[in-house]
């Protein structure tokens, strides 16, 4: 651990001290031009070490201490440790290697000697820069460089014509997505528009209209239809050429005949009790209390609106699910400026109303409702 702490300091700093061992100084060596081998070496640093300098800079210790998160006095016994290996080793074996930066041994005449090992270029400005070659150029081999130089440009043309062709099918695509995505964009907004709903472009409901305008225009064009006031009178020539006198009340036809109080005559075969006119009259109350499920005119009431629509006949179908839900579904009729049919679940009569009821109709509807003030 303490000769890794060694070679990083050797990056920055230009002399390290081992306490109780020696330094380590480095010098700085400029590019090297080999004149057989024709290479140009980076500059880098030179490691060089002196058994003099023994004496604690604290640039060591320091370093391990903050690392490690540890003591001074802990770093230092490290360091001793370390020292105390190295000399026991050198002792040992007369040798001793300090991983990537060189190797101690004792000479013949005992004293302590190093030799730097090259490995990585300790020169921050170097690091990293390899051994180029520059192989001198010979007149003979022109012609030849020439031939490369031509094969190399031809092989850049052809790359650049295929980075080319791939751009542009990355351009279509991306173009294609970002048209896609804009398309997508566009119809959602237009989706949560309040004056707007998607089932307007539902090719079936087309259809289903197209199919009941057809059933309507399925008669001639010289087909006149019949009038209230011909249809009695009509009535009143066919009747009484049964033996049955009529009389006009109202809407309702009234038959009188020689009948008996048990409804049916043998000979006139027709007869409308008293009770069953009091049904009939008593049916057409009902209908005219009945439930308006279209509202033509402003009512100044505020109506929670589930949807609008482009066509009555799509407004009337969603009308009758709601309906059918249990709510009472009524149909709008498209206000000034407007060409929508827009269907409510509810109507009230203030706004705080409408907007405190919606919040239970959204568990049904969705977050889509909104209150009308018509």
């Amino acid at each position: 651990m303490v000769a890794k702490h060694i070679r990083n300091l050797l990056y920055d700093h230009d002399c390290v001290i081992i306490p109780g061992f020696g330094g380590l100084i480095t010098r700085y060596v400029p590019a090297i031009v080999h004149p057989v081998k024709h290479t140009i070496t980076p500059p880098s640093k030179r490691v060089a070490f002196n058994e003099k300098l023994i004496l604690n800079d604290g640039l060591l210790i320091s370093t391990i201490a903050y690392q490690n998160s540890i003591t001074a006095a802990e770093a230092q016994q490290m360091v001793a440790a370390f020292v105390a290996q190295v000399n026991t080793q050198l002792r040992a074996e007369n040798t001793f290697t300090l991983n990537d930066i060189g190797i101690f041994r004792y000479n013949a005449e005992q004293r302590l000697v190093f030799e730097y090992k090259e490995t990585d270029n300790l020169l921050e400005a170097s690091f990293g820069l390899p051994e180029i070659s520059a192989r001198p150029v010979r007149h003979e081999e022109s012609a030849v460089l020439r031939t490369l130089q031509k094969n190399r440009e031809q092989e850049q043309q052809l790359q650049g014509n295929k980075f080319k062709r791939r751009l542009r099918r990355v351009y279509n695509t991306a173009a294609a997505l970002v048209i896609a995505g804009l398309t997508g964009s566009a119809l959602y907004l237009l989706s949560i528009q309040t004056d707007y709903n998607l089932s307007s472009l539902n090719p079936i409901a087309h259809f289903t209209a197209a199919e009941k305008q057809s059933i309507v225009a399925d008669y001639t064009t010289d087909f006149t239809p019949v009038s209230e006031e011909e249809r009695l009178e009509a009535y009143q020539a066919i009747l009484p050429a049964a033996g049955i006198i009529t009389t006009i009340e109202g809407e309702h036809l009234a038959v009188a005949s020689d009948i008996d109080a048990e409804g049916w005559d043998d000979n006139a075969g027709l007869a409308l009790t008293t009770e069953a006119e009091g049904d009939v009259n008593q049916e057409t109350i009902v209908e005219e209390g009945a439930p308006a499920l279209t509202v033509s005119e402003k009512t100044g009431r505020f109506y929670i609106i589930t949807g609008g629509y482009a066509r009555l006949a799509n407004a009337e179908v969603s009308r009758e699910a709601v309906r059918a839900n249990g709510h009472d579904g009524k149909v709008l009729t498209p206000l000034k400026g407007s060409r929508l049919f827009r269907v409510s679940v509810a109507d009230f009569a203030t706004a705080n109303e409408a907007q405190t009821a919606m919040n239970e109709y959204r568990k049904t509807y969705g977050n889509s409702l909104w209150v009308l003030n018509n």
